[in-house]
């Protein structure tokens, strides 16, 4: 009889949680550009219709944020430079070049303040993912409180999410700037980081092949948002909609599949 009403309990809170709606993030902004660059974050909003546009974000030598995903500019066609050994002036004077499903497109390099307009214009809210960078790590956050200059410069603290994998970052964030969403990016969850994610009121984003039935339930039941990444294959959206994730970042998806 307890097996019972326990099973009915589970499939209740995952019905419930089948109700809720499915917001839909830009990996990077879009597949359609250079990723991390103004017109994959344009193209994110308007032709694909995401609600919110991921970015990454990066320091330059003379402290500017940048988006971008690596230190190096691989991603973007140059082999030999490094972001936190440039200044802005030096990165904006490059073209970067990336293929993309068989598509080449070039692009400048995009400021975090560019990204951020990018989202108030076209009424988006911003994720914005923390890398490790000088003056925004696990071991330094002085850079941050530019970060939220800007966020708040486009009326978007409200909006922003801070997304990362670095715990301590998140605890400063949550002590120093509370009015700010966040979420905690990891590849596994162990029982500990239940009890962590409730205590700083930070919930969890996973990869989309890490998300069980068990985890989906145990935050349905913490009432705490799950976010999954990076979803581009029909079948696979529908395994982590049916499991009840609420924010599912993608390249290329549409949300009205």
């Amino acid at each position: 009889m307890k097996q019972s009403l326990l099973l009915m309990c589970i499939i209740c809170t995952m019905l419930q949680a089948c109700d809720k709606k499915v917001t839909f993030i830009g990996h990077r902004g879009s597949l359609l550009g250079v990723e991390n660059t103004a017109d994959a974050f344009v193209n994110g909003a308007t032709h694909y219709g995401y609600q919110g546009l991921e970015c990454d974000v990066k320091t330059t030598v003379d402290s500017q944020l940048v988006c971008w995903h690596d230190d190096d500019l691989k991603r973007g066609g140059i082999d030999s430079l490094t972001i936190p050994t440039m200044t802005l002036s030096e990165l904006q004077s490059l073209t970067l070049c990336q293929t993309r499903k068989g598509v080449t497109y070039t692009a400048k390099i995009c400021t975090v303040d560019e990204y951020l307009a990018i989202c108030k214009q076209h009424n988006v809210f911003p994720v914005i993912e923390l890398k490790w960078a000088v003056g925004i790590n696990n071991n330094d956050m002085s850079l941050f409180p530019s970060l939220y200059a800007l966020i708040e410069k486009y009326g978007l603290v409200d909006k922003a999410v801070i997304l990362t994998s670095m715990q301590k970052s998140l605890e400063y964030i949550r002590m120093h700037y509370p009015q700010l969403q966040c979420q905690w990016l990891r590849m596994t969850v162990k029982e500990e980081h239940y009890a962590w994610c409730e205590e700083w009121d930070v919930p969890l984003s996973l990869p989309h092949t890490g998300v069980t039935e068990d985890i989906a339930l145990r935050c349905q039941q913490m009432n705490m948002p799950l976010a999954t990444w990076t979803v581009n294959q029909r079948e696979d959206y529908e395994r982590i909609k049916e499991l009840g994730c609420q924010f599912v970042t993608t390249d290329y998806l549409e949300p009205a599949q």
